[in-house]
């Protein structure tokens, strides 16, 4: 094994080390270990907008409904039809992949600020519809959602998540990553870079936007689902525009056109009002303006750059 090697692996030892530690670390901060679950849902959600986004070149902002969809599904199908919780996950994920394929449609013939208006419409739509449901609760929301379980073991602590949560995260930076290495991921980042030449190489641009779509809404549902059986509580309104436009900052902030971006960008999304704290809080939203701009200007791929930077300083 090569010095590069060896290092590289003492440091990635290290860090899995150091997040299998972290609920023992905060055991008297259970809030903490909580904070950490909920920016692990949106670094899913995130990781399948990058994906679209990022890699795909498709504008979208209303992916947020894509959680939503996922959400609401699972939810209904364990409240009101008695489905079993992982079966009502797998559920939720299906159907926003049905609704990705739906929404991928116009993006074979809208681009740019086109797609942008449409997929906003989406999320619009998605959220209105919802509300006038009476079997999501309406305007009221959807309250008593049960907690996550893994088989017979309820998920009831915030640690017991955490575990399940790092777990989901890796399985799908895995998925993703291993996508974008196959032909299919190479594929979609042609049509991304130019479709008239993909076009010209013999790529079926309007299959691989559908994929993408759909791969990307799959992530969101999932990310929905367990969102859903994670705060127990869910209203239309939270799925809207300005939640889209969150985890398209997060995506930004992290890197997008990155796999470990959406990691990296939710986190910081997450703690830094924990970081900040007391009456500083309200300096959260205007640092992490200031930091998507800096952002914009100085490091293209956010956060994950300096991760790359650190890299090539310590020879990984």
């Amino acid at each position: 094994m090569t010095p590069s090697r060896l290092r590289r692996l003492m440091v990635n030892s290290s860090i899995a080390a150091l997040v299998l530690l972290l609920p023992l670390v905060f055991r008297t901060r259970p809030s903490i270990i909580g904070y950490l679950n909920i920016a692990m849902l949106y670094a899913i959600a995130t990781q399948g907008l990058n994906l679209l986004m990022g890699f795909g070149g498709l504008v979208s902002l209303g992916h947020a409904a894509f959680m939503a969809i996922g959400g609401y599904t699972a939810a209904v199908l364990v409240m009101t039809y008695n489905v079993n919780m992982f079966l009502a996950i797998v559920a939720g994920v299906a159907t926003a992949g049905v609704f990705g394929l739906v929404i991928g449609f116009p993006s074979l013939r809208l681009s740019g600020f086109y797609l942008a208006v449409a997929t906003m419409a989406l999320g619009s739509s998605v959220a209105d519809v919802i509300k006038r449901l009476e079997i999501t609760g309406g305007d009221y929301g959807l309250i008593n959602i049960p907690s996550l379980r893994l088989g017979g073991w309820e998920l009831a602590s915030e640690a017991s998540r955490y575990y399940v949560f790092a777990g989901i995260v890796v399985v799908v930076f895995l998925a993703v990553r291993n996508f974008l290495r196959s032909r299919s991921g190479r594929a979609v980042r042609a049509v991304r870079d130019s479709e008239m030449t993909a076009a010209a190489m013999g790529v079926n641009v309007a299959a691989y936007k559908l994929v993408t779509f759909v791969f990307a809404a799959c992530i969101a549902g999932l990310s929905g689902a367990l969102y859903a059986f994670t705060i127990s509580y869910l209203h239309p309104m939270n799925f809207g525009l300005v939640f889209s436009i969150e985890l398209l900052s997060m995506s930004i902030i992290g890197g997008l056109g990155t796999i470990i971006g959406p990691i990296l960008g939710a986190v910081f999304w997450v703690m830094l009002p924990i970081v900040i704290g007391g009456r500083m809080e309200y300096l959260s939203t205007v640092i992490f303006g200031l930091s998507i701009i800096g952002s914009v200007m100085f490091l293209p791929k956010g956060l994950s750059e300096l991760v790359t930077r650190i890299q090539t300083r310590l020879k990984l």
